[in-house]
């Protein structure tokens, strides 16, 4: 027998579970014009969903194995990339600040030429910071130091956890891969919009910490990095809030958003320059109106809760909107890391089996000075919090009652933990911003109707990507010497894979400086 590969197979997704394998063997056997009897082992190795007609469809990649007189051409499966990474043995317990996916990649890509890197996070392991996040959804008590934006796993970890993106990178397969192995589901490897849940993403983000300690890494936990020690222009370390300094031969800072502080400090010392930036209002519907629209009917046994990805693109000066990490069955959170403010995110389990679909819908702000833009953010996230009457509720209105500037909610039944009180949101908003989503929901309307009518607005999301990039030279570095800045925090990604990749490539940089 031999392995071939075999594409292009498509099943009606209004089939059962329990004759999905039967249908794929049998549609396979058809295609290579074999008696099913021949067929060896298949494997699915790409799966997809196109419910672009009105049936919707499975869509299948397999590796088959047939009898070696077939005529088609044996086919053998790629290896998994493996970073490139040179021999550094100068380089000893190099600082990574942060552990969402851009410092914990990093540190890995570290760990395994051999540095014994140590990972410092100024929030706890994953079990005390679930614990913390716990806490705070029932007491409306915010830990800083422990919330839904900080601690072991970065923002991420309390999210839907897609893992679709836009890079080419090649490491993004890698990255999947090594998710896997460190307790994501397995089929990342296969889905076509691959997604963990914060469920799987709390068991991968304790699984790599243990990879890493595995190689030589090092981690401490609660440690407040305020700044990086310098002598000259070149890195010799970080400080900390206790006024300790951890001297290090190089430091990589992958802050994340919620190390806003930190960033916006850096930028006294290191060389920056401001970017476009987005913000944009969560909304929510009832999951089973998104499905009804998606699969034009209810949800087929085979699918998971349906998904959307919306793009406005308005003739004339109005801004362009798209719908942004979209969590089907998902809930809604109020993922702020500072006392006295609110900002929302969206979160799901792997499973997607909640009642309500939410997405953020976004539009990019021109650059701004980092001073005016931070300001922007947190004073939306200060009214945020005002007008939920400032105990962490969300404020929340219909996306009818958004269009009219009116604070109506008929309906208080929600996903979100902290709750939602009546409340408009589009006021605490820039003009500009507050027209674009406007022109948004009612092009939506048109592409998903009922869009408008089942549509909630609650909250707002002021901080989906950091308004400064931090500069790099040729060979990665900031313009201080020894000191690299990665993932989202520093500009530099936008999203699980894409952080992940950055991380992979800054360790890969700092390793070729002491090669």
């Amino acid at each position: 027998m031999k392995e071939i590969l075999l594409t292009g197979l498509r099943l009606s997704a209004r089939g059962t579970a329990a004759g999905l394998e039967k249908r794929l063997r049998d549609r396979a056997a058809g295609m290579l014009a074999l008696p099913v009897g021949e067929l060896g082992r298949i494997t699915v190795l790409g799966r997809s969903t196109d419910a672009r007609g009105r049936e919707p469809l499975l869509a299948f990649k397999l590796a088959v194995e047939v009898p070696d007189a077939c005529p088609l051409p044996a086919w053998e499966r790629p290896p998994v990339p493996v970073p490139e990474l040179p021999e550094a043995p100068k380089l000893k317990n190099p600082v990574v600040v942060g552990t969402g996916p851009a410092g914990i990649f990093c540190a890995l890509a570290l760990a395994m030429a051999g540095t014994d890197p140590v990972i410092i996070d100024r929030g706890p392991e994953i079990g005390k910071r679930t614990a913390g996040v716990d806490r705070f959804l029932r007491t409306r008590e915010l830990d800083e130091n422990c919330n839904l934006l900080v601690g072991e796993g970065g923002a991420g970890t309390f999210s839907d956890g897609k893992l679709y993106t836009g890079t080419r990178d090649g490491m993004a397969a890698f990255v999947l891969h090594t998710l896997a192995e460190a307790g994501a589901p397995p089929e990342i490897l296969v889905l076509a919009r691959p997604h963990i849940g914060t469920d799987y993403l709390k068991i991968a983000a304790s699984g790599l910490r243990r990879k890493i300690e595995s190689l030589g890494g090092r981690f401490l936990f609660g440690a407040h990095v305020t700044g990086i020690a310098a002598e000259g222009d070149r890195c010799t370390g970080v400080t900390c809030a206790d006024g300790s300094v951890i001297t290090a031969p190089a430091a990589v800072i992958a802050c994340g958003l919620g190390g806003r502080e930190l960033a916006r400090g850096l930028t006294e010392k290191i060389g920056w320059e401001p970017k476009p930036f987005q913000i944009g209002c969560r909304i929510e519907h009832p999951q089973d109106f998104i499905d009804r629209r998606q699969y034009h009917g209810p949800r087929p046994e085979l699918l998971g809760a349906a998904e959307y990805h919306l793009v406005s693109r308005p003739a004339g000066n109005i801004l362009p909107v798209s719908s942004f990490c979209m969590c089907p069955g998902g809930t809604v959170v109020n993922a702020s890391a500072w006392r006295g403010h609110c900002a929302t995110n969206g979160m799901s389990d792997f499973s997607r089996s909640g009642k309500f679909a939410n997405a953020c819908l976004i539009t990019t702000m021109p650059p701004l000075p980092p001073g005016e833009a931070f300001g922007l953010i947190e004073n939306i996230e200060r009214g945020l919090f005002a007008l939920g009457g400032s105990d962490y509720t969300i404020p929340a209105q219909d996306a009818s009652a958004f269009l009219r500037n009116e604070k109506r909610l008929r309906d208080r039944e929600t996903s979100c933990v902290t709750g939602i009180a009546p409340g408009s949101v589009r006021a605490l908003l820039p003009e500009a911003a507050a027209k674009a989503l406007t022109q948004a929901l009612l092009f939506f309307d048109r592409q998903l109707p009922g869009f408008i009518r089942y549509g909630k607005i609650i909250g707002a999301e002021p901080c989906v990507s950091s308004p400064l990039r931090f500069l790099r030279g040729p060979d990665g570095a900031s313009t201080i010497g020894n000191c690299f800045l990665a993932g989202e925090g520093a500009g530099a990604a936008g999203g699980i894979v894409s952080a992940a990749c950055d991380g992979l490539r800054t360790a890969r940089n700092l390793l070729l400086k002491y090669a």
